[in-house]
């Protein structure tokens, strides 16, 4: 992946102004300025960052530094807010996790600060659009930088391939740690830590390095079929490796970093099992 750092720090700053404030315009195209700049030590790709965030639809590229927050004519163009969702967003700096195009805007702010990056259609979502977003589209999102940390080194656990064993699906699983009391059942929630890796041993995605394990009702579809097959196979407590197929997995489709038609590999940790839905 290209270095935005490198991008940052060979950036030919201009400077045009919104009102009276002053926007940084780097090669890329995207601009941004700072509200207010934070404390600490500055935010590099590579992070783990949480931040509070709203974005809008640029209709009207005027008044672009403005607080269009309480401008009730932008406000109509919002597509996304962290403050109403009263959930910060946790994810790696550099690894395209966010909504595209704004992260190259986010190194270098430090905690506590907030920055409004305004984002060419180009480096966003382009002729295609996405979701609320319309083709062709510029947007602006104000950034608030909660944290920034150095993430955990993970890696993919050290398994005994003879100690894997196949379901009449096809899944294959081990499990590494016991755990402790009953089986998950359908319909229960459960928190769960993981850390996926194509064949080749390529990471694509882990909430061990977000610190964010996740919650969900087993059972039910909410995950891929090998998950909710391997999970009711585990107790509170287990360790497991899962290596799904394709047909378990995403079959055909291409998910960002996984291509089609991969077999995935699963560390999972099953951290709790909650009671099931409706219950007490």
């Amino acid at each position: 992946m290209k270095s935005i750092l490198i991008v940052l720090l060979s950036a030919v700053f201009i400077y045009g102004c919104s009102g009276d404030h002053k926007f940084i315009t780097l090669e890329s195209g995207l601009k941004y300025f700072d509200n207010n700049t934070g404390t600490g030590e500055a935010a590099k790709n590579g992070d783990l960052i949480e931040i509070n965030f709203q974005g809008w639809l640029i209709k009207d590229s005027s008044n672009l530094g403005d607080d269009w927050s309480v401008d009730t004519t932008k406000n109509i163009n919002m597509f996304a807010n962290s403050y109403v969702m009263g959930e910060p967003v946790k994810f790696i700096l550099g690894s395209d996790s966010f909504i595209k195009g704004s992260e190259e805007g986010m190194v270098g702010m430090m905690p506590g600060g907030k920055r409004t990056i305004i984002i060419p259609s180009k480096l966003a979502y382009g002729e295609n659009g996405m979701g609320p977003i319309p083709p062709n589209t510029n947007l602006k999102v104000v950034v608030e930088l909660l944290s920034a940390r150095e993430v955990p080194a993970v890696k993919m656990w050290d398994v005994d391939s003879t100690l894997l064993k196949t379901t009449k699906s096809g899944l294959k699983y081990a499990i590494l740690t016991e755990g402790t009391g009953e089986n998950v059942k359908s319909n229960e929630t459960v928190v769960v830590h993981y850390s996926g890796f194509l064949l080749d041993g390529t990471k694509f995605d882990s909430s061990v390095e977000r610190d964010e394990p996740i919650t969900f009702v087993a059972g039910v579809g909410q995950v891929i079929p090998g998950w909710d097959e391997g999970l009711l196979l585990l107790k509170k407590g287990s360790k497991a490796r899962f290596v799904i197929p394709p047909d378990l997995a995403y079959g055909e489709r291409n998910i960002g970093k996984i291509p089609p038609n991969s077999t995935l590999i699963f560390d999972v940790e099953l951290i709790d099992i909650l009671s099931p839905q409706g219950q007490q």
